[in-house]
């Protein structure tokens, strides 16, 4: 009968033990899952290793914007949108919103698929000085991959942060020198080139 509780006794501690051991590699595991998702999820700078091929389809300014280039020059900051929507017909459009800006001439001015839609006054207490942009709005062409932005834009160095799923599935921004922009799928939506103060 001793002997028989003694069995029974190594039998509750070994499984007791098993059971804690098991509960400790589960533990383990998520511990080391979440740590690997909240890896994927962190920033990255990364360095471009090699020029990418270039765009196969660059944009043309319309007749309307190279008019305002003639008059204002190319802008000192500008964003960049793109997306589609739904035409009276029920297709598909593809749409470009630019808006170009000026802060030493205090305008901005809106495009729509290159048709100026607005100009708008910008008021700026000290704008100080400003370097030429070292990008064109006519280097970015919808849903561009990164490789072609990269290329287009001769990114050597960017940083990469994922956006969360709740945010924008599939979405990633990234920021160069004096340039922000977002893909989604691989595909630019969105791009900004910020003004350089020379202070």
């Amino acid at each position: 009968m001793n002997q028989t509780k003694k069995k029974r006794g190594w039998a509750f501690l070994g499984l007791g033990c098993g059971c804690l051991v098991f509960v400790i590699i589960v533990i383990v595991g998520i511990y080391l899952y979440a740590g690997w998702l909240g890896y994927k999820e962190a920033p990255m700078i990364v360095e471009v290793q090699e020029s990418s091929p270039q765009l196969q389809d660059p944009y043309t300014l319309s007749s309307a914007q190279e008019e305002e280039l003639f008059t204002y020059g190319y802008p000192e900051a500008f964003t960049i949108l793109f997306y589609e929507e739904e035409t009276v017909g029920g297709g598909i459009a593809p749409v470009r919103l630019e808006t170009w800006d000026y802060y030493s001439q205090e305008i901005g001015l809106t495009f729509i698929n290159g048709d100026l839609i607005a100009e708008d006054p910008i008021e700026i207490d000290d704008v100080g000085s400003l370097d030429p942009l070292p990008y064109f709005p006519e280097q970015f062409s919808a849903f561009m991959s990164l490789e072609e932005v990269i290329s287009a834009a001769g990114i050597d160095t960017y940083v990469e942060i994922p956006l969360e799923k709740e945010f924008l599935e599939g979405g990633v921004s990234y920021f160069a020198n004096s340039l922000t922009f977002g893909l989604k799928n691989d595909e630019l939506l969105y791009i900004e080139a910020l003004a350089l103060s020379t202070e």
